[in-house]
């Protein structure tokens, strides 16, 4: 029977020197490397940082799996983020030129929806709120005569 068992180094680094057993071996990532066979689970306690050769390929796709996942979440994260700034934001381009309808008044906004020939629902007041609907109503007829000039 073999003395040796081969484990695998699954840290960050490209490579690891045993600081655990003070073999001076060194490991490098993902590869089987053999140990002594009395000296194993001493490496093993560290689950983070070694496992067995059987239970390394099943490790290495859990990691990628988690991996893809927080990069899915990251990615949400970011659009919603972006999403909510848009939200929030009261910025619009009107010929090139940015205006920002929250410096508006309910009288400026009245004449803008009038000159852009928007079509508001609801009441004047309180004034952020008709401030919003006037930005949503000039954002979606905008995106309207993109989609008409696209065709």
């Amino acid at each position: 029977m073999s003395n040796t068992t081969n484990i695998v180094y699954i840290g960050k680094k490209p490579f690891k020197k045993d600081t655990v057993c003070n073999t001076r071996t060194i490991f490098k990532q993902g590869e089987p490397t053999a140990v002594p066979s009395e000296l194993v689970q001493r490496f093993l306690d560290f689950n983070q940082v070694w496992v067995a050769e059987k239970d390394a390929k099943a490790f290495v796709e859990r990691q990628k799996f988690l991996e893809e996942q927080a990069e899915k979440e990251r990615i949400a994260r970011e659009e919603a983020e972006k999403q909510e700034a848009l939200d929030a934001s009261m910025l619009i381009t009107v010929d090139g030129e940015e205006i920002d309808l929250g410096k508006y008044s309910s009288n400026q906004l009245s004449t803008f929806v009038e000159a852009h020939d928007l079509t508001i629902e609801g009441a004047k007041k309180p004034v952020p709120a008709y401030c919003k609907k006037v930005r949503d109503a000039f954002r979606a007829s905008v995106a309207d005569e993109d989609t008409d000039q696209g065709e």
